[in-house]
């Protein structure tokens, strides 16, 4: 879409995909208002992600397809061991494939090449596929490494996606719209703060809903010249899952990316490259705790996508 080729796989047509992608969130949000206070104590946590994703053209407008992500995730506290006043910097490193997600996709329009725009439909199945309950050494102990960088949450979750585009003359607009609708309760895993400060602690995380809205245009330009793009992301955990209950810890929270990045195209293959930077945060209280939720955001992510179609 971005390096010329047809939106469409062809019947019998290949598409690979491998993204890598870089956040550190380092920022403490309470609500919507910044907390720099506890900016200096962590936690800092950083996500490297590798994301393969084969599509395969069963015919014009039906596509199977399956994503692999692998995680490289380290979650870092600057805290005192008990009875000392010496802060460290202490915490769990988590990597290792996350939950694969199988999907099947249909465009609902009719598919021809000469047509404006479209718009498809992704029903998808994640597969717990990775661990929810890696841990680390922390002062002596094994601490479970906190949610936000296990490379998974134990369940079997069904994801929809809605999503299209529209061509215009100088530029092309798309969008998606994606939920997963978590029905487990919670993983069984303790999280990572309430464990660090309490051994015997055996409150679990919570299994969470998932959501991802992403909109934006590319801007044609002329042959062999990179293709800009301008885009946002509204990615987050709901407060409440929309089946089942929601027991456990979560961190609940809304988080806004404005994402301008470029496009190449070497022969056949493409690349993307965009830089998101933080525009908007909300973070919500978790409903199983009396405390205020405060959360660390990142300030800027890096994406780099390759992609290839063969046959």
């Amino acid at each position: 879409m971005f390096g010329g080729d047809s939106v469409y796989l062809r019947q019998g047509e290949h598409q690979l995909s491998v993204t890598y992608r870089r956040a550190v969130s380092d920022r403490h949000y309470q609500g919507k208002r910044p907390f720099p206070e506890l900016d200096p104590f962590g936690p800092i946590n950083t996500q490297n992600l590798v994301n393969v994703d084969w599509g395969y053209g069963v015919s014009r407008r039906w596509t199977l397809g399956v994503n692999v992500p692998i995680v490289f995730n380290s979650f870092e506290v600057y805290r005192a061991p008990a009875g000392s006043s010496q802060r460290e910097w202490v915490g769990v490193r988590a990597r290792g494939i996350g939950d694969v997600t199988f999907r099947t996709s249909v465009w609902l329009l009719p598919v021809r090449e000469s047509a404006h725009g479209n718009l498809g439909l992704a029903f998808g199945l994640k597969v717990p596929t990775g661990d929810s309950g890696v841990k680390g050494r922390v002062f002596g102990r094994e601490i479970p490494a906190d949610i936000s960088v296990q490379p998974g949450d134990g369940a079997w979750a069904p994801v929809l996606t809605l999503f299209g585009f529209h061509q215009f003359e100088a530029m092309t607009v798309y969008g998606s719209a994606a939920y997963m609708a978590n029905p487990r309760n919670t993983t069984g895993v303790p999280g990572f703060f309430q464990t660090l400060g309490n051994p015997n602690n055996r409150f679990p995380n919570s299994s969470t809903d998932q959501f991802l809205y992403h909109f934006g245009a590319s801007f044609r330009t002329g042959r062999g010249w990179p293709t800009p793009m301008l885009a946002y992301r509204i990615s987050g955990v709901p407060v409440h899952d929309a089946f089942g209950p929601s027991d456990g810890f979560r961190r609940p929270g809304t988080i806004g990316m404005v994402e301008p990045g470029v496009g190449f195209r070497i022969r056949s293959h493409a690349l993307t490259l965009t830089v998101p930077l933080l525009a908007y945060v909300n973070i919500k209280d978790s409903p199983t705790t009396a405390r205020t939720e405060d959360a660390t955001v990142p300030g800027v992510a890096f994406v780099l996508t390759w992609t290839r179609r063969f046959r």
